[in-house]
């Protein structure tokens, strides 16, 4: 919500920063109401586990509190620097999952299509049992390039 705030809305990361705090306990209070009495779908416990609000809350509060107090520690041009990296660190985890999930599913499909069709039965079994998916777990994230296994699609 904080880019969102900056840049869309053209808020100042000192005011944007609180107004996300705001906006997210409004939409968890909102949350936290409509789904009080409702039952899990599948198992015999409540749709809301207390247990877990009990061990994330206290350092859910902990860091609001220290966050808080940097906003209005810090100038505005630290504030943007420690946004960026935080964002930068998320985007790239997200992308490294991202490119792991493609691969799993590449490969996937390929065994897929390889034993649906009679004639490509054969470069199954040269990628063997498993390769496939040990392959997808040794690439490395930033090696994007396709080898032969994933250009066979």
């Amino acid at each position: 919500l904080v880019p969102i705030y900056i840049l869309v809305m053209g808020f100042s990361p000192k005011n944007a920063i609180p107004l996300s705090n705001v906006t997210i306990f409004g939409g968890a209070i909102a949350n936290t109401l409509l789904n009080w009495t409702k039952r899990h779908p599948y198992a015999d416990r409540p749709l809301v586990d207390w247990n877990l609000i009990l061990v994330m809350e206290p350092l859910t509060i902990a860091g609001a509190l220290i966050g808080s107090f940097l906003n209005k520690v810090l100038n505005e041009e630290v504030l943007v620097v420690m946004l960026v990296l935080l964002l930068s660190c998320t985007a790239y985890t997200t992308l490294k999952k991202a490119i792991k999930m493609y691969k799993k599913e590449t490969v996937a499909m390929i065994q897929e299509k390889m034993e649906k069709e009679p004639e490509t039965k054969g470069l199954l079994q040269k990628m063997g049992d498993g390769s496939a998916q040990e392959h997808v777990e040794q690439t490395d994230v930033d090696e994007v390039v396709l080898d032969e296994k994933d250009a066979l699609i």
